[in-house]
């Protein structure tokens, strides 16, 4: 009788936990439309459609790792050689997605971050907790891509050749 009742509220313990994961590589990229730090709009799909991929860099300002990977300049070059002003072939975003941060962390003036993420950043940066929840980012950084198929591929931290 005892197993009985350790299975039965194993089963309903299962059953009733939700467990939230990154987006799996092949789903469908969750639409926006956000306003950068510079007042800015950008819609994804928009961008999809204009025959762009786009790379977001989900990271938080008090991230080692994120802040390491930020600084190799991977994206930076990315954006400047195949981005609007290269061959328009790739958009890149840094979204923020830590509800815990603010914009005087961006600037590295606030107290939780590893320095000033927006000095010589050439792609726009916004700060969206919501866009992070809604691709269910679990860890950062967070990096995919989205091909124009509007389906996400995690290609993490890589440099610009791997990442292209």
């Amino acid at each position: 009788m005892k197993r009985i009742i350790i299975l039965l509220l194993t089963i309903f313990c299962i059953n009733n936990i939700q467990i939230f994961a990154q987006l799996d590589d092949g789903s469908i990229a969750p639409d926006w439309t956000l306003t950068d730090l510079n007042g800015n709009e950008h819609h994804l799909y928009a961008y999809l459609d204009s025959g762009y991929s786009v790379v977001i860099d989900f990271s938080a300002t008090w991230c080692g790792p994120c802040w390491s990977y930020h600084n190799s300049v991977n994206l930076e070059n990315l954006y400047e050689q195949y981005g609007p002003d290269g061959t328009k072939e790739v958009m890149v975003f840094f979204i923020e997605g830590d509800a815990n941060t603010s914009i005087d962390d961006l600037y590295g003036t606030g107290s939780n971050t590893q320095g000033n993420w927006v000095e010589g950043t050439p792609y726009p940066i916004i700060n969206s907790s919501s866009t992070a929840n809604a691709y269910h980012i679990s860890y950062w950084p967070t990096i995919y891509m989205i091909c124009q198929n509007r389906m996400i591929t995690e290609v993490g931290q890589q440099s610009t050749s791997a990442i292209y």
